[in-house]
């Protein structure tokens, strides 16, 4: 499937002159999106909305994924399912960004919201990344995909809690 570039920029420059409290939402859905520098992203769905705010623009976000994995007791690939939720403000750029810790408001009026999609889906992957919770894992002796198939070194098992 060919990569889309830049799908989740969003056009924010008509909040420029709307009033304080002005919002606006947004849905998204992609099939599979590349998320620089190095996120394959897989059902991409969300929705997200933007609010004019003294300081700047107030994002609200809410995403879901999937992302190609390893399951880390039976080695076999899957796709693990991810989801985030976040706020984030954007500040006009007239302040110093050492006033604030939030990202400026880009002049041409374009948000990249791959960069706060990345990062906070990343935050999402568990440490223990399963295939299914029931996974049996491989046999330490000889290797074996417990899932499958069974083998004789039932004393060497892992035991899984």
């Amino acid at each position: 499937m060919e990569k889309t570039h830049h799908p989740l920029r969003t056009n924010i420059g008509y909040f420029f002159n709307k009033p304080i409290g002005f919002s606006r939402d947004f849905t998204v859905e992609y099939p599979e999106v590349f998320i620089e520098p190095d996120l394959q992203l897989f059902n991409l769905s969300g929705r997200f909305s933007f609010s004019r705010t003294r300081e700047g623009l107030l994002l609200q976000a809410a995403f879901e994924a999937e992302v190609d994995s390893r399951c880390n007791r039976c080695l076999d690939p899957f796709r693990a399912k991810l989801s985030t939720e976040f706020e984030e403000l954007y500040v006009f750029g007239n302040r110093t960004q050492e006033e604030f810790d939030e990202e400026v408001i880009p002049k041409d009026g374009y948000i990249d919201l791959g960069k706060p999609i990345r990062d906070y889906l990343l935050l999402d992957v568990p440490l223990n990344l399963v295939c299914k919770p029931d996974c049996k894992g491989i046999c330490v002796v000889c290797g074996a995909n417990l899932n499958r198939e069974t083998c004789e070194h039932t004393d060497s098992r892992i035991i899984f809690d």
